[in-house]
């Protein structure tokens, strides 16, 4: 399944921030933060950085810059600080829809750059896309289901429940270290 285009370039100016690097680095950081469910090919990755060089939001900083792999030359990709600005503004637009599945796994990589109120604003935003996936999967379910499809929901329904409990966690440790309080991991 190809990942959304704003995604892709999201994780692409993510990576970025942490310094500069070529596409093959690029394309591996991708598909470790989106995971296995889809597949980066370099047919989507260089358009992407294409059009984030035509934003102003990356640059090829030059041939002296260029590594050579394997005898090949590779371009060395730079975030600006356009590109910093427009990671910062994007990461702010907390919207529960911006917090869905693939939106939600770039952009909890990239809580480490964020500021606390950000943080806390995607968590929040992805634990209201997450209750409002599991009332509709308790209230829109027929009853008549056979034995294996029952479980199957039952286990959607406690997979969802699980990621509201961390998530419940995660929201409380960001709030109490944004009001300077330690929190304790409890050992079970």
């Amino acid at each position: 399944m190809p990942l959304r285009p704003q995604t892709l370039e999201l994780a692409i100016l993510g990576r970025l921030v942490q310094g500069p690097c070529h596409g093959y680095v690029l394309r591996k950081h991708v598909i470790a933060v989106v995971g296995a469910r889809h597949s980066i090919s370099y047919g989507s990755l260089y358009p992407a950085l294409r059009r984030l060089t035509e934003r102003g939001s990356i640059c090829d900083c030059g041939a002296g810059l260029a590594r050579f792999v394997a005898g090949r030359s590779r371009r060395v990709y730079h975030i600006t600080e356009a590109g910093q600005g427009y990671l910062m503004q994007e990461l702010a637009d907390t919207d529960s829809a911006n917090c869905a599945d693939d939106d939600f796994g770039v952009r909890f990589s990239l809580l480490g750059s964020a500021e606390a109120a950000t943080r806390i604003g995607i968590l929040q935003g992805r634990r209201e896309h997450s209750l409002a996936r599991l009332t509709k999967l308790r209230t829109s379910v027929p009853t008549d289901f056979d034995r294996y499809t029952t479980e199957l929901v039952r286990y959607a329904g406690e997979m969802i429940s699980r990621e509201l409990e961390w998530l419940d966690h995660l929201i409380a440790v960001e709030e109490a270290a944004d009001h300077g309080v330690v929190m304790i991991k409890e050992n079970k």
